[in-house]
C-alpha cells in the first residue's frame, strides 16, 4: 500500500468518525433537561419571544429536522449564538481570540515538551542504571505525579506573588518594565508581541514542564526494551556506532508510542489546558469551557467539544502518517 492509498483509507475514516462525532454533539446536548428557549433568555415570561426563539433556532421541528440544519450550520461554519458568554453575540466572532491565545500556549508548549522529553529520555535510557538515569528519572517523576494546578500555583505565587517578575492574569496587559508604559491598545506591533510574550512565560513553564516528564517517562521505558532486543545486538556486532545504532536504529522504533501520545496531546491544542489556563486566569478556550459550564452556555460548549473533536481527528490523521515513516510494517 503506497502512501497516497493509506492516506485515501484513513482520510475515509476520519469522515465516518466525524460523522459520528457531530451526531453525538447533537444528541448529547438534546437530550438535556430544560428549554433551550428559555436559557437563552432565562429571565423573560414572554411566551410569545420564546416561541419565536423555538421558530429562529428550528426547535419546534421534528429532530430529524433540526439534526439537518444543524450538519448545513456546521458544514457552513456557523457555530451558533452566544447565550451567557457573550450575550447574544455569534460564537464565530468571540472564539476567535480564545482560539489564537490557546493555540499558541499548547503548541508551543507541546512542541518544547516533546523536544526536551524526547531528550531527556533518551539521554537517561541510554544510561541506563546510571547516576544521570535516576536523575532524570527522578525529575521526570516528580513533575508527572505532581498535579497541574499544584505546581501552576506554586510558580504563580513565587515568581508572580512575591518575586513580581511576571503578571498574575491575563494573556497580555500592560509592560511594569517599561516607563510611562502604554496600554494595549496604543502599542505598537512589536510591543505587543513582547506583552504577550511576557504574559506567556509563566502559563508556559507550567504546561511545558508538566507535558515533558509524560514524554520523558514513555520515551525511556519505550528505548529502554528497544535496546534490548536482538537486531541491536546484531547492529552491535556488525561494528556500527553508539550513535548509528541510536539514532538509525533504536530511536525509530521507540519514538513510536511516543508519536501515540504527542497525537492524543495536540488534540488539547483547541481545547487547551483548563487547570493551567485557570490557575492562570489565561484568556483561552480552556478558561472559556470553565466559563460557559458556570453560565450554562449550552451552544459555545457544543461548538467548543466540536473543535476539540476535530483537533483530536487531524492530530491522529497525521501521527498514522508519521508512523508510515518510522515503521515500515504500517504500509503492509
Amino acid at each position: 500500500m503506497n502512501l497516497k492509498q493509506y492516506i485515501t483509507r484513513r482520510a475515509i475514516y476520519l469522515i465516518i468518525t466525524l460523522f459520528a462525532i457531530i451526531l453525538f454533539n447533537f444528541f448529547l446536548f438534546r437530550i438535556m433537561p430544560g428549554d433551550p428557549a428559555k436559557v437563552l433568555v432565562p429571565k423573560t415570561n414572554d411566551l410569545n419571544l420564546i416561541h419565536a426563539i423555538r421558530m429562529k433556532f428550528h426547535l419546534d421541528q421534528p429532530l430529524l429536522t433540526q439534526f439537518y440544519y444543524y450538519l448545513i450550520q456546521v458544514f457552513t461554519g456557523d457555530l451558533g449564538i452566544s447565550s451567557g458568554v457573550w450575550k447574544y453575540q455569534p460564537i464565530n466572532r468571540g472564539i476567535v481570540a480564545p482560539a489564537i491565545n490557546t493555540v499558541v500556549l499548547v503548541g508551543l508548549g507541546t512542541v518544547v515538551a516533546v523536544w526536551a522529553g524526547v531528550t531527556l529520555g533518551r539521554f537517561a535510557a541510554w544510561r541506563r542504571g546510571k547516576p544521570a538515569d535516576t536523575m532524570g528519572m527522578a525529575f521526570a517523576l516528580t513533575f508527572y505525579s505532581m498535579p497541574t494546578f499544584l505546581f501552576a500555583l506554586v510558580i504563580l505565587m513565587i515568581f508572580g506573588g512575591q518575586l513580581k517578575w511576571f503578571p498574575l492574569s491575563h494573556s497580555f496587559g500592560e509592560l511594569p518594565f517599561v516607563s510611562n508604559p502604554p496600554s494595549y491598545a496604543d502599542m505598537n506591533i512589536l510591543q505587543k508581541i513582547v506583552s504577550r510574550l511576557y504574559h506567556l512565560v509563566l502559563p508556559l513553564t507550567a504546561f511545558t514542564i508538566e507535558m515533558l516528564a509524560e514524554y520523558a517517562l514513555i520515551l525511556r521505558n519505550s528505548l529502554t526494551d528497544v535496546l534490548t532486543e536482538d537486531y541491536i545486538v546484531t547492529a552491535r556486532a556488525k561494528g556500527l556506532s553508539s550513535k548509528q545504532i541510536l539514532h538509525e536504529h533504536a530511536m525509530p522504533n521507540a519514538m513510536l508510542p511516543v508519536v501515540t501520545v504527542v497525537a492524543i496531546s495536540v488534540g488539547w491544542v483547541l481545547g487547551g489546558d483548563i487547570m493551567v489556563e485557570l490557575v492562570f486566569s489565561y484568556d483561552g478556550l480552556g478558561l472559556l469551557t470553565w466559563e460557559a459550564v458556570l453560565k450554562r452556555d449550552y451552544c459555545v460548549l457544543q461548538a467548543l467539544f466540536l473543535l476539540m473533536a476535530i483537533a483530536v481527528l487531524i492530530s491522529n490523521l497525521v501521527a498514522d502518517i508519521i508512523y508510515m515513516y518510522l515503521d515500515p510494517r504500517v504500509q503492509v
